[in-house]
């Protein structure tokens, strides 16, 4: 086999770092190609939903509401709803009445989730065109914590598609694995404050009508609640 010619002159060198040069330039045009296909989708997707808004299905034998049953709204009158309007069982015109009063919400939420997941997309993107799978392999963990960050960020229902992603060696490598892993019973917790107001709300009364002590920190934090330990009063 022939060895690889070394430039032999300046003239040749100075070539060599021409052509590496343009390929550079080359590779960030395609990197901001990526970038603005990926912005010109968001606008397009952007105009879609605050075109369509929010359609209720029609449903009406399927009730994902815990609270209430089916009668409370039998007699034709309004249906009873919670302290943020939200109805108590399922109810087409009650739930876009809701949403149709929260302005863009929508809009707002889908906002949230472009600032937040295109700059992870275009940094893989860039990774991917400038150094193939062996660039993207060299980033495996920080690419994988960054993403488990903005799933936190996305809320609850992105938290518990990244549980169920963690657990899929057949589709994801271990960097990735071993960081959606934390989504399973770490997630950053809010205030125990909070907690305490919503138990006391839920139980109708002070927490010390009902237990003798409670942790002050959370136990365990994922998508939908965090855990504390308590001891009952008695």
């Amino acid at each position: 086999a022939r060895r690889a010619r070394r430039p032999s002159s300046r003239r040749d060198r100075r070539a060599v770092t021409t052509r590496a040069r343009i390929g550079g330039v080359l590779d960030v045009a395609k990197v901001g190609e990526v970038a603005g296909n990926a912005a010109a989708a968001a606008v397009e997707v952007s105009k879609a939903v605050r075109m369509r808004g929010v359609e209720a299905p029609d449903d009406m034998a399927k009730s994902y509401v815990a609270k209430g049953t089916a009668a409370a709204d039998s007699n034709g009158g309004p249906v009873a709803v919670d302290e943020e309007g939200l109805p108590l069982v399922y109810d087409k015109a009650a739930i876009q009445a809701f949403w149709a009063k929260q302005g863009g919400a929508l809009q707002k939420r889908w906002g949230e989730f472009i600032g937040l997941s295109v700059p992870f997309l275009t940094r893989v993107a860039t990774l991917s065109i400038t150094g193939g799978a062996e660039e993207l392999s060299r980033n495996d963990a920080s690419l994988a914590r960054d993403a488990r960050i903005i799933i936190e960020k996305l809320g609850p229902t992105y938290i518990k598609a990244g549980q169920m992603m963690s657990v899929r060696p057949d589709v994801l490598p271990q960097a990735a694995l071993d960081e959606l892993a934390i989504l399973q019973d770490a997630v950053k917790p809010f205030e125990t404050s909070v907690a305490i107001a919503t138990i006391e709300s839920e139980l109708g009364g002070p927490l010390g009508e009902f237990f003798d002590e409670i942790s002050e920190q959370p136990v365990a934090a994922a998508s939908l609640a965090q855990g504390y330990r308590a001891r009952l009063t008695g």
